[in-house]
């Protein structure tokens, strides 16, 4: 029985002895990440250590440190729910090419309060330590010609970061545009929003602030320039009417000669746009027209020619203004060299007013004994009361259907005045310039006005000119 006793009590003891001996045993550093002597950590890299038991967190905090050449790495820590998982999570990235250690001291402690081992390990950054550089960029350095659509493409000899690029890539004068990047993360792409403006030399700054994806800068800066479009010359104008020998429109006179009835010619130096042709020509004083364009070629010169084409004929014997605003321009957007502005007068052949030249008395030799316009000249009547023989020349060949002739008692008792005997021209008298009349009934002491109706709804000549104004002639009896 005794023998059994001391059994038991023995086997008491040495439980609790195992018991005592794991309680207090002191805990280690089980693996950590990076691990020892990792030489290709990436500048985004958090720390993991892993303990053989649950830690007093706090403490554990306290006693880990992360350092480098320049000092102490600040960050924030987390564990897991067992407490024997440290995530460090440095505040920012860490820098390429550099030398870190990991440091635990022993005054960390589990949650029984027994020392940790002392833990000491290093690891090094820089899994890529050679800095991009540029392949080659479009377009080409010192280019001219270049299309207004074009892009600027610039290969790197590695992938960057897109968010380098936005503040290490300018253009200058300023573009507004969107940055793109290959799928390969190699060459990137700026696009304008609008396309770039032809005349204008622009220069691509690519600075240091690009980076690598592991965060090294660019090898060195590069700045080049491009220019869009080749032509730099403005265009010029010349203006004229396309007569039996051209009317050419002078900037520096009046020009004399142009009809009423012809359509004004723009032919340009070159080819231009003509997406606002309309508004940059004005006529004044105001007449409808619209303008028809096309591309001419002669010899090697090739040009755009724009018609005036009026929807109504002009005023005969009018001065008229022609403008054309310098916002014309060219295919690579060289304005018109400056605003052009033409006077012409339409007293050409076919435009000139007709008017009146002779009233009177046709005599037997078909001849006028001509009444002195402006006055009123006395003539005898006869019995009959019949006044026959009065003839009116016209300057041109005129039209008998526009012919009106009104006669008006403004003294005297004038009686039942009327007008007779007009002799209108047959089909065989094509010159038609005189209108041959008589009145009948006048009376004596009587004053009478004629008048020939004149303006856009009276006497017109053959080549559709009205005379401008009302012909008046005062006769008394």
């Amino acid at each position: 029985m005794r023998r059994l006793l001391l059994v038991v009590v023995l086997s008491v003891i040495t439980v609790a002895g195992c018991y005592d001996d794991e309680k207090f045993e002191r805990p280690s550093v089980v693996s950590v990440t990076p691990g020892r002597g990792n030489s290709d950590v990436l500048p985004d890299a958090l720390v993991t250590v892993v303990f053989s038991k649950s830690m007093d967190t706090v403490k554990t905090n306290e006693e880990f440190s992360l350092t480098c050449a320049g000092g102490r790495i600040d960050g924030y820590y987390s564990w897991d729910s067992t407490g024997r998982t440290l995530t460090f999570t440095p505040r920012s990235y860490l820098s390429m090419a550099e030398k870190y250690t990991i440091r635990i001291t022993e005054s960390a402690e589990d949650r029984e309060g027994n020392d940790l081992k002392e833990f000491l390990s290093t690891f090094f950054t820089g899994g890529d330590l050679n800095r991009p550089r540029i392949v080659s960029y479009t377009p080409v350095a010192n280019s001219i010609g270049n299309p207004g659509n074009s892009t600027v493409d610039i290969i790197f000899s590695e992938p960057v970061l897109l968010s380098s690029v936005y503040s290490g890539i300018s253009v200058s004068p300023a573009v507004e545009g969107l940055f793109t990047r290959s799928p390969d993360g190699t060459v990137v792409t700026f696009t304008p929003r609008y396309s770039f403006s032809f005349g204008v030399t622009y220069s691509v700054n690519v600075s240091e602030g690009v980076q690598d994806e592991a965060g090294n800068s660019l090898l060195y800066p590069v700045t080049f320039s491009f220019t869009v479009g080749d032509d730099f010359t403005k265009p010029l104008l010349t203006a004229y009417q396309e007569l039996s020998s051209p009317l050419v429109l002078d900037e520096n006179r009046i020009i004399s000669g142009a009809e009423k009835d012809r359509n004004i010619i723009l032919d340009f130096s070159e080819e231009i746009n003509t997406d606002d042709i309309e508004s940059a020509v004005s006529i004044s004083p105001s007449v409808p027209f619209y303008i028809s364009s096309s591309i001419v070629a002669a010899g090697t010169l090739t040009f755009t020619r724009c018609i005036i084409n009026f929807i109504e004929n002009l005023e005969s014997e009018e001065t008229y203004t022609l403008r054309v605003s310098s916002v014309v321009t060219d295919m690579q957007e060289n304005p018109l060299d400056h605003d052009y502005r033409f006077l012409f007068i339409t007293d050409g052949a076919g435009s000139i007013s007709p008017v009146v030249i002779l009233i009177g008395d046709i005599q037997g030799d078909n001849t006028i004994s001509g009444w002195p316009m402006g006055e009123i000249p006395v003539l005898g009547i006869n019995a009959t009361g019949l006044y026959d023989s009065i003839g009116i020349d016209f300057s041109l060949v005129i039209n008998p259907l526009t012919f009106e002739l009104k006669v008006e008692t403004i003294a005297g008792q004038g009686g039942n005045l009327s007008v007779v005997n007009i002799d209108w021209p047959s089909s065989s008298v094509p010159q038609f310039t005189r209108i041959k009349f008589g009145l009948y009934q006048v009376e004596t002491g009587s004053t009478y006005r004629l008048t020939v109706k004149g303006g856009k709804n009276g006497l017109k000549d053959a080549d559709g000119n009205y005379m401008k104004e009302d012909f008046v002639q005062l006769i008394r009896f």
